[in-house]
């Protein structure tokens, strides 16, 4: 049997050291401590019970953080739920958006200064283009979402952006993109760079080797079109629900190192394997930690919140798609259903919840089981 491996078993072997050498932020300890807490005794026990015999099970709670890698799978599932109704039939188009690595010293003394800078000029980029172009002018709808890792955990700060092909000129009038690409990556390069630095300049963010960074070209890449609905949110739940590392790439941990599963995109060799020491592996993943309330998935255009249900409305009826209108057809919560292990004919049902501390208290979810 293939031995498991956890975040928070990593954590509780080597954050006691890792913070006689570092500070840690009030986000990091408290992202740290549900981690390490998350389906244990600290956050109580669920109450599980077959609708058709006698049979129980006990469970421990998850913690809910955003950056636990054992508390997505229930959230992203939803997440696609809801995004179905909001799926436009016409190609969308994938643009990343990569921040030089000279840049992510920032990210220790203005960390949310430099990814707020980051949205507003990506999204300032695409609005510009959508704007300017010939023959498609009009309002884009953007969904951006941050990352700020690479495969080995390293600080690679950059932006997806999925776009439906396609704006709404000033008559509310679809116009769709005919050709096989959105806008041309380097004038797109050329212009986030601007705005880039304009953006960090009107937070009065100190900018390191600007004459440098200036003069280098930067990274915009344009992946292929999709075409298919299913195809679109199977990308959008891949981009925006996923954390830093999934607990299936963990190779081993002993005593003094971590070893995980990576992937080299430049040589396309499948997967590698890196060993870092514990306490590197934690000052990685911590690194990774967002500021408070920070929104790392944010809507755009006509896809922003103020205005998404109307324009899609508008925009599903002229494009003639079946994908169905929110307010017509509401996603169905997402729900579990496990067969009972013992007489294999009944569903386990949640009976009770026992001793949840109070931020878990009053939520209306259901945890996912452990077995």
């Amino acid at each position: 049997m293939v031995k498991r491996y956890h975040v928070s078993d990593i954590l509780a072997q080597f954050l006691p050291a890792y913070r006689q050498q570092h500070a840690l932020s009030y986000q990091q300890a408290k992202s740290c401590q549900h981690i390490m807490d998350c389906r244990t005794a600290k956050l109580g026990t669920q109450q599980w019970q077959c609708n058709r015999c006698d049979y129980e099970q006990i469970h421990y709670c998850s913690c809910r953080d955003r950056h636990c890698p054992r508390c997505q799978g229930q959230k992203t599932q939803q997440w696609v739920e809801d995004q179905k109704a909001q799926v436009i039939n016409t190609r969308y188009f994938h643009l990343v958006f990569t921040l030089p690595h000279e840049l992510n010293v920032i990210t220790h003394y203005a960390q949310s200064e430099l990814y707020s800078a980051l949205f507003e000029a990506v999204s300032k980029t695409l609005d510009k283009f959508a704007h300017n172009r010939k023959r498609l002018k009009g309002q884009l709808g953007i969904t951006m979402v941050l990352h700020t890792w690479g495969q080995t955990l390293s600080q690679h700060i950059h932006m997806h952006c999925l776009v439906p092909g396609g704006v709404l000129d000033a008559a509310n009038h679809w116009q769709s993109v005919k050709t096989d690409y959105l806008f041309p990556v380097k004038a797109l390069s050329r212009v986030f760079k601007a705005k880039m630095f304009e953006a960090l300049r009107s937070r009065k963010v100190s900018i390191p080797d600007a004459d440098k960074l200036m003069s280098m070209p930067w990274c915009v890449y344009s992946k292929a079109c999709l075409t298919k609905p299913e195809t679109v949110i199977k990308y959008l739940s891949r981009y925006t629900q996923k954390g830093m590392l999934s607990e299936t790439r963990l190779r081993s941990v002993d005593e003094q190192s971590v070893t995980f599963y990576y992937r080299d995109y430049r040589q396309l060799k499948g997967l590698k394997t890196m060993t870092l020491s514990g306490i590197e592996f934690v000052r990685r993943y911590l690194s990774h930690i967002l500021p408070k309330g920070f929104m790392r998935v944010r809507h755009y255009g006509f896809l922003s919140n103020c205005c998404r249900g109307k324009k899609l409305t508008l925009i599903q009826e002229q494009t003639q798609g079946d994908t169905p209108n929110k307010k017509d057809s509401p996603p169905e919560p997402c729900s579990h259903h496990w067969a009972c292990p013992k007489c294999k004919q009944g569903e386990l049902l949640l009976v009770g919840l026992n001793a949840l501390p109070a931020h878990l208290h009053n939520t209306g979810e259901v945890y996912r089981l452990t077995g």
